[in-house]
């Protein structure tokens, strides 16, 4: 970051291509426009249902949007992806309007929220994007999946509790992601890697990574799920 740079009075859209450029994504100016939208929707609708603790537009683009898209690498191969608790989109959405081919269906429990999906949805003229009301557990996955070709979630779930929501929903030889913040729960970890067996799944390996901007450190759990 640019030393002399004041990220409260940045403009929002230079934050948001440079940080994507610098996690290697080049957005089409119509993307732009998508991302622009939606921040402005996004802080348009907090004022009336919680979608997000943050209150700027700048803040929106480093730590919804950038910390979304910065996990595009082991999301690029993947032909379909669910986003459990996704809350106001994240990660699922910005993954949607940077790599436009992906299948993606958006889990959520809240009314409210997915009423502000909904809108997002059909406002941007997203095809390949599901919106589910659903408060979720193991044996609705069980009954659900396994159909994603990936599962995802952002800081939501004990990462337990997210392999017994998500392994069910995944097919073989698919993959489970947990995007997490710097500091790893020893217990929680350790119970990760001991279920990976019981869910069918390889021991999971851990990105590190640091945001555009704000150079805030974060953490991938990946799991791939084995074949047979």
């Amino acid at each position: 970051m640019p030393p002399s740079l004041d990220l409260e009075l940045a403009d929002p859209a230079f934050l948001l291509v440079e940080g994507a450029a610098a996690l290697g994504l080049r957005l089409a100016a119509d993307v732009l426009g998508q991302f622009l939208f939606y921040g402005e929707e996004l802080l348009k609708w907090n004022r009336r249902i919680n979608l997000t603790g943050l209150r700027t537009a700048q803040e929106v683009v480093v730590k919804h949007f950038l910390d979304s898209l910065a996990v595009w690498p082991w999301v690029q191969d993947l032909a379909s992806l669910a986003d459990i608790g996704s809350g106001g989109g994240f990660p699922g959405l910005p993954l949607k309007l940077a790599l436009p081919s992906l299948d993606l269906t958006l889990v959520e429990a809240s009314g409210k929220k997915t009423a502000f999906l909904h809108y997002l949805v059909a406002h941007l003229r997203l095809r390949g994007v599901a919106v589910r009301q659903l408060y979720l557990t193991h044996e609705v996955a069980c009954q659900w999946g396994p159909v994603f070709q990936g599962v995802i979630t952002r800081a939501t779930l004990p990462l337990d509790r997210y392999m017994d929501l998500a392994a069910p929903l995944v097919r073989p030889g698919g993959r489970l992601l947990a995007m997490q913040g710097p500091h790893p729960d020893t217990a929680q970890w350790q119970q990760a890697v001991a279920l990976a067996g019981r869910y069918h799944c390889e021991v999971p390996s851990v990105q590190e990574y640091r945001l555009p901007w704000s150079g805030d450190p974060r953490r991938l759990v990946i799991w791939e799920k084995l074949t047979a």
